[in-house]
């Protein structure tokens, strides 16, 4: 349950809202892809391939994007919402550079930082989508995930090292280290997303 209500949520700035994520806020990390995804979607359009599809870059792009929520650092004056464009975009690169669907010189494209769209998160309707787009998220998670896996996820993008997420949920390293692994492949794989 997050510590903010969905409206106080749509008025926090990026940067906020990974703060409050790390803190394990469910519902924060949950608005905050949310307001990622239209980005995401964009980047997978511009990079799709004939072995990627929009909806594999997504997925690329999920897991990168819960990698910047987890090493952000907002003392290095760059808005979170370019740090993370940033960290989709190269994922998505190195995918498809791994694959080796597309040539590298057609991979480069201009170094632009991501200009969000207009700031529209007063508009109610809005603000509504958001939160409906959220729930729809977080259910998606859950039916993926085991229950320990979508904990293990919430503390790891919470900060927490695998240390500090095996106390907190009393069971060994290995065991987060297990949980880890087997989310990040149910993402990569899934067709939830």
């Amino acid at each position: 349950m997050s510590k903010v209500s969905a409206v106080s949520l749509a008025l926090l700035e990026d940067e906020q809202l990974v703060l409050l994520a790390r803190e394990g806020d469910e519902e924060a990390f949950v608005f905050l892809v949310t307001r990622c995804m239209p980005m995401l979607q964009r980047l997978a359009g511009e990079y799709r391939s004939s072995q990627f599809d929009c909806d594999d870059l997504v997925q690329e792009g999920l897991l990168a994007l819960l990698s910047a929520v987890r090493s952000y650092r907002s003392e290095k004056a760059v808005a979170f919402r370019t740090y993370a464009y940033t960290c989709v975009r190269n994922r998505m690169i190195s995918s498809l550079r791994q694959s080796g669907t597309m040539a590298n010189d057609l991979l480069v494209k201009e170094d632009e930082p991501y200009v969000p769209a207009e700031n529209d998160q007063s508009d109610p309707a809005v603000m509504l989508l958001r939160r409906e787009a959220l729930e729809d998220l977080r259910q998606k998670l859950r039916s993926l995930l085991t229950p320990l896996e979508y904990r293990v996820l919430m503390l790891y993008v919470g900060a927490f090292s695998y240390q500090e997420i095996a106390a907190r949920l009393r069971i060994s390293v290995k065991a987060v280290d297990n949980a880890l692994q087997r989310l990040r492949r149910k993402l990569a794989n899934s067709t939830v997303f």
